[in-house]
């Protein structure tokens, strides 16, 4: 899990949740780690930008088991609506934000979330 642990400034053994279904955050993960292949679309077919891109299939995978768990009817759908709009949410803090603090917290959080569900995001 070097790719993802690379962008995480820092871990915990057990992660907080963000004040939301764990569903949820995986979601907002997913679209995190995918916000300069969704700027650049292009990036995502090679090297990292394509690291990145399975990465996010899997945890939504990860979202929709884990929606189904917290007793969602139509898991598949709630995850496939959630991603678009956390998608815009994240893309509409523009590309510099992935340069802040906030986003830092976000990854560091992802990271520690990844590891705790025990989620290999990596082929």
């Amino acid at each position: 899990m070097r790719l993802i642990a690379g962008l995480a400034m820092t871990l915990s053994a057990t992660p907080l949740q963000a004040g939301q279904p764990i569903s949820e955050s995986l979601v907002d993960c997913a679209m995190l780690f995918t916000i300069t292949n969704r700027a650049e679309p292009e990036r995502a077919n090679h090297g990292k930008g394509y690291a990145l891109d399975r990465a996010k299939d899997k945890l939504l995978v990860a979202a929709q088991a884990r929606a189904h768990q917290e007793g969602r009817g139509n898991a598949e759908r709630y995850v496939s609506d959630l991603a678009s709009a956390k998608a815009e949410k994240w893309d509409a803090k523009g590309m510099r934000y992935i340069m802040t603090q906030d986003y830092r917290d976000w990854i560091g959080y992802c990271a520690s979330l990844i590891d705790h569900l025990g989620l290999e995001l990596t082929d």
